[in-house]
């Protein structure tokens, strides 16, 4: 009886213990996709492979693995900048063999020139150009990434790069020199119940501002009025609103490009698949004649039951 009770009490002792491992498992292993992805977050998508990778998810990676953070041109030194704040590494310069920082940029097909070879279409990383095979091409402005793929493969150099027209310039929060008191009367002052101090105080924090509901902030000025330091509240709202309509733009485009680049690396795998899996040539060949020579041996054998059916 004792031995049962023994072999009971190890079974379910070995049970309990392989519960607690699979619910402490995420927390022991290290959150490596997390890192990845966060890490994608802050490269600009452009997929250019400057940095020698064939796009910025596969350079992410190569930077979880400890690869260095200063090989992407597109983000120049405010991507390295992030990158070393979220990593906790030292911020570098640009790597010169990667190439050079450039502003926001825009293929332009000069479209009377096209001779329709759709080689730029191919080589195009996010699918921003549209045409068909001796027809004219264009670039989808909304969608290029600037990556300047596209232009060695013309075989006619039609293709420019321009820097985009109407970039918004960020808005700057003014600095004041009397320092808030912590009187509370702005958020007394406040029509939409908020806190303008905390919001304030927290300006430039992303993650602080959206828990304070900056969007509900009206910009309407009265926290201005009953300010004893003469903050200009309003303006710093007004200017931290843009800031976060920017970055979330930005971060919106970024994600759509992401996908298109996923989309056609996955439609291009597809395609290599199936052409992999059609009959070569000479299976062909083979398969054809078979199917002649089935053909002709029936054709035989008809006419020779034919001529035996004849009197």
């Amino acid at each position: 009886m004792n031995l049962v009770t023994d072999i009971l009490l190890l079974t379910g002792l070995g049970a309990f213990s392989a519960l607690l491992l699979v619910i402490t498992r995420d927390r022991l292993e290290p959150k490596t996709t997390s890192l990845i992805t966060l890490i994608n977050s802050q490269l600009p998508q452009t997929q250019c492979a400057q940095c020698g990778y064939p796009g910025c998810k596969p350079y992410a990676e190569a930077i979880a693995n400890g690869e260095a953070i200063n090989r992407c041109p597109p983000g120049g030194e405010q991507t390295i900048t992030a990158l070393a704040n979220l990593l906790g590494r030292e911020p570098l310069a640009l790597d010169d063999e990667c190439g050079e920082f450039t502003p926001p940029m825009l293929a332009v097909i000069r479209e009377e020139e096209c001779i329709g070879c759709t080689l730029c279409i191919a080589a195009c990383p996010v699918d921003a150009i549209v045409g068909a095979h001796q027809l004219m091409h264009t670039v989808i402005a909304s969608e290029c990434t600037g990556c300047d793929l596209c232009r060695d493969p013309c075989p006619v150099d039609c293709i420019d790069l321009i820097e985009i027209p109407g970039e918004e310039i960020q808005a700057e929060f003014r600095e004041h020199s009397i320092p808030c008191i912590n009187c509370g009367q702005c958020n007394e002052a406040c029509p939409r119940d908020l806190q303008p101090q905390l919001l304030y105080w927290f300006r430039e924090n992303d993650e602080q501002i959206n828990a304070l509901n900056l969007d509900n902030c009206i910009v309407c000025g009265l926290c201005d009025n009953v300010c004893p330091s003469e903050i200009p509240l309003t303006h710093t709202f007004r200017v931290a609103k843009q800031r976060k309509n920017t970055a979330t733009k930005k971060a919106q485009l970024a994600t759509e490009t992401e996908q298109r680049y996923l989309a056609r690396g996955a439609r291009l795998t597809s395609t290599s698949e199936r052409v992999a899996a059609r009959p070569s040539k000479s299976t062909r060949q083979l398969l054809l004649e078979t199917a002649l020579s089935g053909e002709t041996a029936l054709s035989d054998t008809k006419n020779a039951l034919s001529g035996d059916e004849q009197p």
